[in-house]
């Protein structure tokens, strides 16, 4: 694990493995994406018009979220199958509430990207009902 954490506040965060960060859901967006030899990045587009020169092609769907890391958005590139895997995370929280962690996972030789639920603690609070004048 790095000891620094700045390639997790960034806006396209990659955890390594054992690295959690906390996030919160926004949108997601299909995008056509392909990787630029000239720009040395990966693009994103919307419509396949525009992807001559790119290469590995493929449609893919962006996971925005809010990192509460970097205090700010942050976007995740997921496959179907991650998208799926992250679905069912979220249909958790729903349900049961707790706060949702990006990770990635060493699979085969590959890093993919994984979400997990956290459950928080419910908070035992005794509130006793008394008026504000009172108190002050």
């Amino acid at each position: 694990m790095r000891k620094d954490r700045d390639h997790l506040l960034s806006y396209y965060p990659k955890p390594e493995e054992g690295e959690e960060i906390p996030i919160q859901f926004l949108e997601f967006e299909n995008k056509i994406a392909g990787w630029s030899p000239d720009l040395k990045r990966t693009m994103y587009l919307r419509e396949s018009q525009g992807t001559y020169g790119l290469k590995r092609v493929r449609k893919v769907t962006l996971l925005k979220v809010y990192n509460w890391l970097l205090d700010g958005e942050s976007v995740i590139e997921l496959s179907n199958s991650e998208r799926m895997q992250f679905e069912e995370v979220m249909d958790a929280f729903i349900t049961n509430g707790g706060e949702i962690r990006y990770t990635r996972k060493k699979i085969g030789g590959k890093m993919i990207n994984y979400f997990r639920l956290y459950k928080s603690k419910s908070l035992c609070v005794n509130v006793k009902e008394s008026l504000l004048l009172d108190k002050l």
